[in-house]
């Protein structure tokens, strides 16, 4: 399907077209965006630092169509599971690194077989590897490490995602120097230290802790075979139109508060390892939008209801209670405003997209547009109640489907039918 029209002009009746054809809900995705945020981050070290490799984060939004463009652009792919990493190798990826908290040892091997870049994330991996070699031990084994980060901010206080004073993964400092040993003396090459840690504020100070803590342990344990330096994602960015980003740092701050401390230290000027980053939602974020349809309106004691066929789960699956960005897109020019719950299609309370805003009175048949949900959504909406929604990728002035609505044969032919 290829249509053509102005995105700029991106009226009712463009929106209408779409929806006879497509039906609602569905997203909107924009590769070019997505381009333009992965060079612009990549430039930020590069100007500085050529020696910079960008693993694309699959856990954050994993549509092939996305993956592949990335691709394009030099990205490696960055995965923490077994089905991203059959997923990037079904897509070509030759480049691939392996993170993640479980990894099954067939899938391990495979990684190595591939040469991957491998961080090993607990100790029953490191025994994996050691008898992998001992059953191959004509092999150059080579992996990487995941150090456990500990965050915190002037006060002392810990920055770590949903305030836990300590995250789970990774090797803690107490223990990572008895995992070196354990590889170097079996022969095992470390060519990896991976830092990511995720953090509450995503403020540039952070990252020059992961550095700090990283280039300790390559000099404390002479780690001169390290080729990457993996400082991990997390970081903010891509935000959609409509979003105040005044305070917010630009990738210009993360890569300045890198660099600024890997290229003052001795060890990093004599090694010279490739920085990795792993943007997932500081790219994607605003590459997607969403658009739902009003089907009715209703008022309950003194909320003013404008009930949709698309859900909270489908812009939001970590239920967070900001509202996004959005518009109001209608056939008639309303200037009567009214302060709405804009709620879902599928029978929970919480299925609230949009609460308490304002914005023109609703009838059916309009739409409604939700900006900047390309984090997460694709890859953690859960198939609940509706059918997954086709997503349109608009690029120029046409537009093409790249994933169709689900079916029911889609839904049931996982399952064994019992006869």
């Amino acid at each position: 399907m290829l249509l053509y029209f102005n995105m700029n002009d991106f009226s009712y009746n463009t929106v209408k077209e779409l929806d006879d054809q497509i039906g609602t809900p569905f997203y909107l995705m924009y590769p070019g965006v997505y381009q333009k945020n992965l060079e612009s981050f990549l430039s930020a070290f590069k100007s500085r630092y050529d020696r910079v490799i960008a693993g694309y984060s699959f856990k954050t939004n994993y549509v092939p169509a996305l993956c592949l463009k990335a691709k394009e652009c030099g990205c490696y792919a960055e995965v923490v599971s077994q089905m991203e990493y059959d997923l990037a190798v079904r897509l070509g990826f030759n480049n691939i690194i392996f993170n993640g908290p479980i990894k099954k040892r067939e899938v391990l091997c495979r990684a190595i077989e591939r040469n991957s870049i491998i961080n090993l994330d607990s100790e029953y991996e490191v025994d994996y590897i050691i008898s992998y070699l001992k059953e191959n031990p004509k092999k150059t084994i080579k992996v990487g490490l995941r150090i456990n980060i500990m965050l915190t901010d002037n006060d002392g206080h810990s920055t770590i995602q949903c305030g836990l004073k300590s995250g789970r993964f990774g090797f803690t400092i107490d223990r990572v120097g008895h995992v070196i040993n354990r590889l170097k003396a079996a022969g095992i090459i470390i060519n990896s230290l991976h830092g990511h840690t995720s953090s509450s504020n995503r403020v540039p100070v952070n990252y020059k802790v992961i550095s700090e803590q990283l280039l300790r342990i390559c000099s404390s344990y002479n780690l001169n075979d390290l080729k990457y330096f993996d400082i991990g994602g997390g970081f903010f960015g891509a935000a959609p139109e409509g979003f105040d980003t005044s305070n917010k740092p630009s990738y210009a701050d993360y890569a300045n508060a890198i660099l600024d401390t890997v290229l003052k230290d001795n060890w990093f000027k004599m090694i010279k390892p490739y920085i990795i980053i792993e943007p997932g939602a500081s790219v994607v974020s605003n590459v997607f939008d969403y658009i739902t349809k009003v089907y009715q309106t209703k008022d309950i004691g003194l909320i003013h209801y404008a009930s949709v066929d698309g859900s909270v789960f489908d812009v939001k699956p970590t239920m967070h209670q900001y509202n996004m960005p959005f518009e109001i897109i209608s056939k008639d020019i309303n200037n009567d405003k009214r302060r709405y719950n804009v709620v879902g299609s599928t029978c929970m309370e919480k299925d609230v997209i949009l609460n308490d805003v304002e914005m023109p009175v609703v009838h059916y048949g309009d739409y409604v547009l939700i900006k900047g949900v390309g984090s997460y959504t694709i890859s953690m909406t859960p198939i609940f109640i509706n059918y997954l929604s086709p997503i349109i990728a608009v690029e120029e002035m046409n537009y093409s489907k790249v994933r169709n609505r689900q079916s029911i044969e889609d839904v049931i032919s996982i399952y064994e039918i019992l006869q």
